[in-house]
């Protein structure tokens, strides 16, 4: 008899064992950056272009920035929300907020 897997069951299992992310308390509510092990692949795919582009020799340092804050997007549960923040933020925070994800989501390093 052919073995079957249960996708609830399996996304379940993959979540529980996960590192816990970071969550960010904002204006309009809190914010979750997810582990990178339990983002969906096209987040996934986002998170590591963006952080390839932040550690890409000759890239402008605005555009590691901008890629500094796609990545944090791309693992964020409400991207409108966070985006929203970012741009309210200045860089010394988002620094933090990337620095703290990076660290509690288990992120290879950018």
């Amino acid at each position: 008899m052919a073995k079957t897997l249960n996708f609830f069951e399996l996304k379940e299992a993959a979540t529980k064992d996960a590192a816990e992310g970071l969550t960010i308390e904002g204006p309009n509510g809190p914010v979750h950056l997810r582990p990178v092990m339990v983002l969906p692949k096209s987040d996934l795919k986002l998170v590591y272009k963006h952080i390839d582009a932040i550690q890409a020799k000759g890239v402008s340092e605005l555009d590691k920035i901008d890629a500094m804050d796609n990545a944090l997007v791309a693992a964020a549960d409400k991207k409108d929300r966070l985006k929203v923040m970012l741009d309210d933020l200045p860089l010394a925070a988002r620094l933090e907020i990337f620095e703290g994800w990076m660290e509690a989501a288990e992120v290879p390093e950018a």
